[in-house]
């Protein structure tokens, strides 16, 4: 919980650390710095300054708390230490400290010297906004499925919206009052707006957040990530017609310059004037589908330039999804309007071109949730591997003084034991605390079922061997589990090593052969039943090794006296009562 806390104190304090930009933006700077402007250049210089000193202490809290991490959380203290190295790198401080040292002499500048000034706050925006990405990248997994769940709801949107569509289009095809059809049609018009819309707000959170930026005199620190697009805005000049524009609502939209090359780049009409449809459609006119004279009507004749609407969607490329959804919307649109004029072959064909595109719509969700399945699954088979080597390197170094310990002679072993097995117990126990996050890990994954219960029993093996440390018994039953530990450890390695050599042949192969994206297991199932057959050797091999402990080696019953040995049995029995449901759950498909 004290970690979590500071996690997020760190990135909230990057979030409050960047604030409102120079006033430039705002219009063409005069010749003259009349008293009022001056007065907000000071504040801005005060602001400005204030904002290089937090950031000079939030790079010397990344070192502190690098430092006081580094014991209890390697990882956290190394990604610190690499957003320091980061930011060190850029110079971002640096950067911050001159726009302070510029904003004292902002009268004395020209209009270039200021544009430099202004270059200068976009790049330490964009660079702290890569620090903020990196520190939060330890919540990774959390938002990744999140995202996923997003995408999923999305393809059931789609899929729900395409019978729409089939049913509208068959009633069509069959003859049905036109009337009541365009109705219908405008409704699932309305419905696959929304569904854009939606895409729009959620995953290009900083372009829909672009007409609020553009609405409001103060800018905000949710509303930066647009600063990729303000070499665009400098061009234009146009920010405060803008800015009266984006309260009409999105139905009117032509400040959105980008998004409107890119939605209407399949050549489809408008019908702007449908009542319900307009806060879909933020960045589409008026006029019926052309360009440049459509951007011309609210940015004058910067846009009017051939060049500077073909340079845009690389710069905000948008969702390809989103930009599928809102063509099948604009195909609707001119099929409801075919129906409202009784050209029924016409509006059949558009109904078949909306229905297309929301099939690609379709698959390029389904494309982008198998990335998003890909760079989970990597990401935490290559977790699994580096923690499990560390693990393994420790148990080994365990292992060896075990063994060296119980080379003590008799006399010697109450006095040589006690303490360095005490020792040793402590390392067992940090390793225990280390399984139960691959455990955590695992399950929260939760494709895989033999790999967490490899990994629990690994676990409870190494509470048991640092519980017989505690009590100084370093015989041949705590050097045996610690051998099962450490088989334990080089099987899980070399599996994670093959599932990543698989998963990397398997993405090779969806390039060459694009598929139906497929819910990618952390493992395949040979994989499974591969640890499964592990899990069944070790308790054979340890039901052997106890056989040998009896002192009757030869007895048919072999009836076990000694209490550590009897529990040891009992634990035993237990592992593969677990095995045997394990199987049986893979079998019966319980684990899908």
């Amino acid at each position: 919980m004290k970690t979590s806390r500071k996690r997020m104190w760190f990135a909230v304090l990057v979030c409050l650390i960047w604030g409102p930009p120079a006033p430039a933006a705002d219009g063409p700077p005069g010749p003259e710095i009349k008293p009022s402007v001056a007065a907000d250049v000071k504040q801005l210089v005060v602001h400005q300054g204030a904002i290089a000193d937090k950031y000079s202490k939030l790079e010397k809290l990344f070192e502190d708390m690098a430092r006081i991490e580094a014991v209890n959380d390697p990882r956290r203290a190394a990604l610190l230490m690499k957003a320091l190295e980061r930011s060190k790198q850029n110079l971002t401080g640096v950067k911050l400290n001159r726009c302070a040292t510029s904003l004292e002499q902002f009268e004395a500048r020209n209009k270039a010297e200021r544009e430099g000034v202004l270059g200068l706050q976009r790049e330490a925006h964009q660079e702290i906004k890569a620090l903020l990405e990196l520190l939060l990248s330890e919540n990774r997994s959390d938002r990744l499925k999140r995202e996923q769940d997003r995408i999923r709801e999305y393809i059931k949107e789609v899929e729900r919206i395409l019978r729409l569509q089939k049913s509208v289009q068959g009633r069509t095809e069959g003859g049905a009052e036109p009337g009541e059809l365009a109705k219908d049609q405008a409704k699932v018009a309305d419905r696959t707006g929304e569904l854009a819309k939606q895409i729009r707000e959620n995953e290009e959170g900083g372009a829909a957040r672009q007409t609020d930026a553009n609405s409001g005199d103060q800018a905000k620190p949710g509303e930066q990530p647009q600063a990729e697009h303000e070499d665009r805005k400098a061009a234009e000049g146009k920010e405060p017609g803008q800015n009266k524009e984006s309260p009409q609502g999105k139905a009117a939209g032509q400040g959105k310059s980008p998004a409107q090359g890119q939605a209407k780049e399949a050549g489809q009409k408008r019908d702007s004037d449908q009542p319900g449809d307009g806060q879909n459609q933020p960045k589409k006119p008026p006029s019926p589908g052309q360009g440049h004279g459509q951007q011309g009507q609210s940015q004058g004749e910067a846009q009017g330039q051939p060049d500077q609407p073909q340079d845009q969607p690389p710069a905000d490329e948008g969702n390809p999804a989103r930009k599928r959804v809102e063509a099948a919307q604009e195909r609707m649109r001119e099929a409801r309007k075919r129906l409202e004029e009784a050209q029924r072959n016409d509006a059949v064909a558009e109904q078949e071109k909306a229905k297309e595109e929301l099939e690609k719509a379709k698959a390029e969700l389904e494309r982008i949730l198998r990335q998003m399945r890909e760079e989970e699954v990597e990401r935490v088979l290559a977790l699994l591997e580096s923690r499990f080597r560390k693990m393994l390197e420790i148990q080994v170094r365990i292992y060896e003084d075990t063994v060296r310990l119980d080379e003590i002679d008799e006399p010697e072993r109450d006095l040589k034991i006690p303490i360095p097995a005490g020792k040793l117990a402590v390392d067992e126990r940090k390793l225990v605390v280390e399984a139960d996050k691959a455990l955590n890990l695992l399950l929260e994954e939760g494709s895989s079922v033999a790999f967490p219960e490899t990994v629990s029993q690994m676990r409870d093996d190494m509470q048991q061997v640092a519980d017989r440390l505690d009590a100084a018994k370093v015989e041949d039953i705590t050097q045996g589990i610690e051998q099962d530990v450490i088989a334990a450890l080089q099987e899980m390695i070399e599996a994670l090593q093959k599932a990543q050599k698989d998963m990397e042949k398997q993405r090779q192969q969806q390039l060459a052969r694009p598929g139906q994206p497929q819910d990618m297991p952390l493992v395949d199932a040979i994989a499974e039943l591969k640890m499964i057959r592990a899990l069944q050797l070790r308790v054979n091999t340890r039901t052997q090794r106890y056989a040998r402990l009896l002192k009757d080696v030869e007895d048919p019953v072999g009836q076990a006296t000694d209490q550590d040995l009897r529990e040891a049995l009992i634990k035993l029995a237990e592992r593969q009562e677990t095995i045997y449901r394990l199987t049986r759950d893979i079998v019966l498909g319980k684990n899908k």
